[in-house]
């Protein structure tokens, strides 16, 4: 399947931060607006035209895997790779574990994210690898910062002393750079480095690699705390 049909959802957190909402429900299951979240991400999926969807579970794995059996009747395929080690990794390791599915390119989304499907439609359009990031908000310690230059993203990393926009949780990687990804993925995996951040991966790609980035439109939100749950509910339609 062509790399602009086929998604990648990292599902496997147990959600801590929303704790005790999240005890025995992923996060993504959450509801917003009277659906959970999940759904928002297959209905925007839906509306572009994707046809495939890899979800990674970990954390009851079973509730997501249950939840998306209805949509597989109305058009998307998933198949679903499940980690042993969700409580013990992050979102690296998810990632990683898609390989199989993803190397001949993918559109990734995190399962707390939630962004507009014509942002979503904008970011597939692009030929190759792209970003969807936010060029407006403030940025603090704990956004995922991103440094741009003409265009194109520079460096990608919390760390960041000087950055121009934050990273929504969405990008694509075309079926020329998807493996190049996942050779630097496998790098910090032979290692054990299973606790960071897959955009640690990203960053090395970005040295070698011309990655675009797409201004996403307004709202978005990527869903860690109840006030950002709230906040959501408030926000989306």
């Amino acid at each position: 399947m062509v790399s602009h049909r086929r998604a990648v959802i990292l599902a496997a957190g147990q959600g801590t931060r929303l704790q005790p909402l999240t005890n025995g429900t992923p996060k993504t299951l959450l509801e917003v607006s009277g659906r959970p979240i999940l759904d928002h991400i297959l209905d925007s999926l839906e509306k572009n035209g994707y046809e495939e969807v890899i979800v990674v579970t970990g954390f009851e794995s079973e509730q997501i895997r249950n939840h998306c059996e209805p949509r597989a009747n109305s058009g998307l395929e998933f198949e679903f790779v499940h980690s042993d080690r969700f409580a013990s990794t992050n979102n690296i390791y998810s990632l990683w574990l898609a390989r199989e599915y993803a190397a001949g390119g993918f559109t990734l989304i995190n399962s707390d994210t939630l962004v507009p499907s014509q942002s979503l439609g904008k970011l597939q359009q692009k030929d190759g690898s792209a970003l969807l990031t936010d060029t407006e908000k403030e940025l603090g310690d704990e956004e995922m910062k991103v440094a741009l230059e003409n265009g194109y993203v520079e460096e990608i990393g919390k760390h960041l002393d000087e950055a121009d926009a934050e990273y929504t949780g969405v990008s694509k990687f075309s079926a020329e750079d998807a493996p190049s990804l996942f050779e630097r993925i496998h790098r910090f995996i032979e290692h054990d480095d299973v606790n960071e951040w897959y955009e640690s991966a990203f960053d090395d790609l970005f040295d070698r690699t011309a990655v675009e980035h797409v201004s996403v439109q307004k709202p978005w939100i990527e869903i860690d705390t109840p006030a950002d749950l709230e906040l959501a509910r408030e926000r989306w339609g």
